[in-house]
């Protein structure tokens, strides 16, 4: 579960090292002179304020290799503003983001069912010698140093990154598709002390999360840059929030993989005619694409959801409300109710069914072992309910479960969720022929926006 982010890692003789967290995006690895350098994935949270065109990414890049010195470069298509995160940020939104397991109908008897930083002087240019880099800002996030610069020409910030310490084994052509848009750079460096060196002399590491603000047109994410230091693949995991559920366009939308499985094993044998067409036409898109492209992998949607009170309460008291977050989905007039509850309601079936003492305490002992108390929630559905998914009136509510340390860590993301926000997780292989241009990120059309929280069979592990 590594990821990037559309940053140019630039390793050379830096007096610098430079990591990254389980990768950052908007950034690409270069190796180093006769070095390896291994770019092990990218991963992005995304903020996108459409009203503002005002983006957000925060990174944290991670690298193994041999190299002593490293240091990155990440494109923005305005000048951007660099903020410190929460080390821990991105396993908090891994623990926050586990889906909830599905509902189960419990009953009596077995059931059944369907089957299915500090300014620097402006303009400035930093080398003095005529590369037309200029030095916008300049200072220092975390651990990280970092300088904010423009470039006229590709060759001139060729030679400038040269110059400074940065041996860049990309091509100019790549430097060049940014410039001629006119975005900005950033370039860092850290101190390879910070790195963990490995039993083989190589290096290691991770550096604080880096927040990115800038003023975009679109929600975009670089991704050019990053093909540079990608062998073959990468792996590439978005985390978005913005006012509206988000999506990667064409053939690169996680619908093409989300809604077969949705309509599979959601909705199955009680699909309509509208949505059994749609399973086909699904299929057979996916179907032709494999036959032209052996090698193409959908998108995966790995959880999304617009963030209400409930979800908002785990970020003030997590172990409080953890275990059932998004359990709010459940049918309208569907109450929890107690074990003591369950088991009187159970009985007292039992009893009509025609079962006697020993058959009644044996079917609660299964019932006991298959739903342990405090694993779980038992909900009552109410008189009724025209339910296509359960054939019992109670349904068992299992827990989402992570260690209790990690659970009460994700008070750290208070501040950067925000309610009424969607937030939409997803993953994407993207092999480096697929990497010829940026991400383009957009809403979802409104009215067909769907909440991801509860697992299912081809769920993402």
């Amino acid at each position: 579960m590594k990821m990037w982010i559309g940053f140019a890692l630039l390793a050379g003789a830096l007096s610098a090292l430079w990591p990254s967290h389980d990768v950052g995006a908007a950034c690409c690895y270069f190796a180093a002179q006769d070095k390896d350098i291994n770019q092990p994935g990218q991963k992005a949270f995304i903020q996108w304020v459409p009203l503002e065109e005002l983006e957000s990414f925060t990174v944290q890049p991670k690298f193994e290799g041999n190299a002593v010195d490293f240091g990155m470069v990440i494109p923005t298509p305005a000048q951007p503003k660099l903020d410190e995160m929460p080390r821990d940020f991105f396993k908090d939104l891994a623990i926050y983001t586990i889906l909830l397991p599905l509902p189960e109908s419990i009953s009596p008897e077995p059931m059944t069912g369907c089957a299915f930083g500090v300014p620097e002087e402006e303009g400035k240019d930093d080398a003095q010698n005529g590369h037309g880099v200029k030095v916008l800002a300049s200072g220092v996030v975390g651990s990280l140093d970092y300088k904010v610069i423009t470039a006229e020409k590709a060759d001139g910030l060729y030679a400038w990154l040269k110059e400074n310490g940065y041996v860049y084994s990309g091509d100019e052509d790549t430097l060049k598709f940014y410039i001629d848009k006119e975005w900005f750079f950033t370039v860092m460096k850290i101190d390879p002390k910070q790195m963990k060196k490995k039993d083989d002399g190589s290096y290691e590491g991770e550096v604080t999360p880096t927040k990115f603000t800038f003023a975009s047109k679109a929600c975009i994410y670089p991704l050019r840059i990053t093909a540079l230091s990608v062998k073959d693949k990468t792996d590439a995991l978005f985390y978005v929030q913005a006012p509206s559920q988000m999506d990667l366009q064409g053939d690169l939308s996680w619908k093409h993989s989300y809604r077969v499985m949705w309509l599979t094993y959601m909705v199955g044998c009680t699909a309509d005619e509208k949505q059994q067409k749609e399973l086909e036409e699904r299929q057979a898109w996916l179907e032709e694409k494999l036959s032209k492209d052996a090698g193409f992998e959908t998108t995966k949607l790995e959880w999304a959801r617009k963030l209400g009170d409930a979800d908002m309460a785990v970020l003030e008291d997590p172990l409080a409300h953890y275990a059932q977050m998004g359990g709010g989905d459940l049918p309208p007039g569907a109450k929890v109710v107690s074990r003591a509850e369950f088991a009187k309601a159970a009985t007292e079936a039992l009893k009509k069914s025609g079962s006697d003492e020993k058959e009644i305490a044996d079917r609660m002992k299964e019932i006991d072992k298959d739903h342990p108390d405090g694993k779980g929630e038992i909900a009552l559905l109410p008189e009724g309910t025209n339910n296509n998914y359960y054939y019992s009136p109670y349904l068992w509510l299992p827990n989402r479960e992570a260690p209790e340390a990690d659970v009460k860590g994700l008070t750290r993301l208070k501040g950067h969720l925000a309610k009424g926000q969607w937030i939409t997780k997803f993953r994407k292989v993207l092999r480096k022929e697929e990497m010829t241009d940026d991400l383009v990120l957009t809403p979802v059309e409104a009215g067909t926006e769907q909440e991801y929280i509860r697992i299912m069979p081809t769920s993402p592990p």
